[in-house]
């Protein structure tokens, strides 16, 4: 599992994965299909994201599959740019697939 505060055209979202990376071209494909075709992603601790979530955490990494999935577990969009500090993230990755 991988955590990440995905910047797309509508705000930022922190996602979990468990896609081997960011710009895997499964996760773009899904992405794309939920209508963000330009994004960048940056990796987030995943304990820090379980501390800061709490159970909200726990209830989305539960419906997370174990291979080739995406679940968005902040989707207001200030809240989830204040969550993490640009020290704690490590990246971007950039997708635009158009």
């Amino acid at each position: 599992m991988k955590a990440g505060l995905l910047f797309g055209q509508s705000g930022p979202l922190v996602i979990l994965i468990s896609y081997p990376a960011f710009d895997s071209p499964g996760l773009v494909e899904e992405l794309k299909i939920k209508g963000i075709d330009k994004y960048m992603a940056f990796e987030v601790p995943v304990e820090l994201c379980r501390a800061r979530y709490g159970a909200r955490f726990f209830y989305v990494s539960d419906n997370l599959e174990e291979k080739d999935d995406l679940q968005v577990l902040d989707y207001n969009s200030p809240h989830a740019f204040y969550t993490f500090t640009w020290e704690e993230m490590t990246g971007p990755v950039m997708v635009y697939s158009r």
